[in-house]
């Protein structure tokens, strides 16, 4: 690609979605000077912010930065088991009722857009630092860059029904994970000839989450070896400024719309307000104020049991987990038949958190236990719909029940409870937004 060509095509939105976003994080050592030069994205100034930029833009798309609903991780949430809808937001209540996801609200479109522009900055501002730097080959911020445009790829992956790339054609949602793939790929190649061992570590961990979904278990494997069990790989939020907080943090607020009541994750989980709680502390939430107080939301009905999962603002958001690592060769032994296999990933993980450990006599129990695991491991980070996607092919257990369809005239209590799989929608996943399709003329 030459300075010209990227100057005509991508540059615009460089300047809209790197230099007004990334160059405000001040607390991050970088001073906001005011709207980007085309000419000046190729000053070597500009790396860092560049760099910034594709990861400012990735925690934007996927905590929805004051949303009171949780950008793309807390759709997922809604459609899945990890969230129950507490308000009358008609979209978000939809979803959680498993009612409909349209294509032209703004629920889906914003989702879809800032999930589009954090795979494309991230990919621009790889493709800029290139042409700044002497060796790209060996560049520690074109793998930096890189590496966020395969996790943000992957989140599309993730989230959504149906692939579209740059303006092309409708694909199946398996080329995004193979375009994230490709990213992870070169991040491995850069960071090997630099030696930048976390970026290495961080690449295999990525790799080894869309090869899962992409049914490449053996590679899923060979990947999620390389990462030892404590490694994480973080989002990093911050308080700074609007575009930069974790809006999940603001979705789990005490009298927000987001309600853990109603899903099994309030029966995993350790309610803080009981005076000597008990349950999965990875899963923490309240079922009180800090005053003691009960808390409906926004329905005048539901109870509002809000999750304490990202406590402030400025808490990072993990990408990938060493953890997670486990639970995927955990996970490849299960799909295998071997449970002894599984129950040692699992084990693995519990151990890391100082619990005890669990086992199986057979192997229905055995997928209850990794499903159960990994929801609690992975809560609110993102990985849940894509589970159960996956899970729904794939013999196991599968069976999470949680409150959806709201019953007249009666209390919460009676409302519909659902298997999650048992969904009148069609497919765990939000659709290609509006927008896309009128905009995009090859659709």
């Amino acid at each position: 690609m030459t300075r010209q060509r990227y100057r005509r095509g991508l540059a615009p939105l460089m300047a809209a979605g790197v230099g007004a976003l990334a160059l405000s994080a001040c607390d991050l050592g970088v001073f906001d000077p005011g709207t980007i030069e085309h000419a000046d994205l190729f000053d070597p100034a500009a790396i860092q912010p560049l760099v910034i930029g594709a990861e400012r833009n990735l925690g934007r798309a996927i905590s929805g930065e004051t949303s009171p609903h949780g950008g793309i991780f807390g759709a997922g949430a809604y459609l899945t088991d990890e969230l129950v809808h507490s308000g009358q937001w008609v979209g978000i209540r939809d979803w959680s009722d498993a009612i409909t996801v349209p294509d032209d609200v703004a629920e889906t479109s914003t989702r879809w857009a800032h999930g589009q522009n954090a795979r494309g900055t991230a990919e621009s501002a790889a493709e800029v630092i290139r042409e700044v730097v002497d060796n790209p080959g060996t560049s520690i911020p074109v793998a930096t860059a890189t590496m966020w445009a395969g996790f943000a790829t992957r989140v599309l992956g993730d989230a959504f029904c149906s692939a579209v790339i740059d303006g092309g054609e409708e694909q199946p949602v398996s080329a995004f994970y193979q375009h994230a793939q490709a990213h992870f790929d070169e991040v491995l190649s850069i960071a090997n000839a630099a030696g930048a061992g976390d970026l290495v570590t961080a690449a295999h961990a990525g790799r080894a989450q869309v090869r899962m979904m992409l049914g490449d278990w053996t590679g899923a494997i060979a990947d999620a070896g390389q990462v030892p069990t404590d490694f994480v790989q973080e989002v990093r939020m911050s308080a700074n400024s609007t575009t930069e907080y974790n809006g999940l943090s603001v979705a789990f607020q005490e009298h927000a719309q987001a309600s853990i009541w109603g899903t099994p994750f309030a029966e995993y989980g350790m309610d803080l307000s009981d005076d000597d709680p008990s349950g999965d502390p990875r899963v923490p939430y309240n079922s009180l104020t800090a005053d003691g107080e009960e808390v409906t939301g926004g329905d005048d009905r539901r109870p509002n049991w809000f999750p304490r999962k990202y406590p402030s603002r400025d808490t990072n958001i993990p990408m990938a987990k060493g953890t997670e690592m486990r639970l995927i060769e955990a996970e490849a032994a299960l799909v295998g038949g071997d449970i002894d296999g599984a129950l040692a990933g699992i084990n693995a993980v519990r151990t890391h958190h100082g619990l005890g450990t669990v086992d199986a006599d057979n192997t229905e129990d055995a997928w209850y236990l990794l499903q159960r695991e990994r929801g609690i491991e992975l809560y609110a980070e993102g990985r849940r719909l894509p589970d159960i996607r996956r899970w729904s092919t794939t013999p196991g257990y599968a069976n999470f029940d949680v409150v959806r369809i709201e019953a007249s005239a009666q209390p919460p209590e009676a409302d519909e409870v659902r298997n999650v799989l048992d969904n009148p929608m069609g497919e765990l996943c939000l659709p290609m937004s509006r927008d896309e399709r009128n905009s995009n003329p090859n659709l």
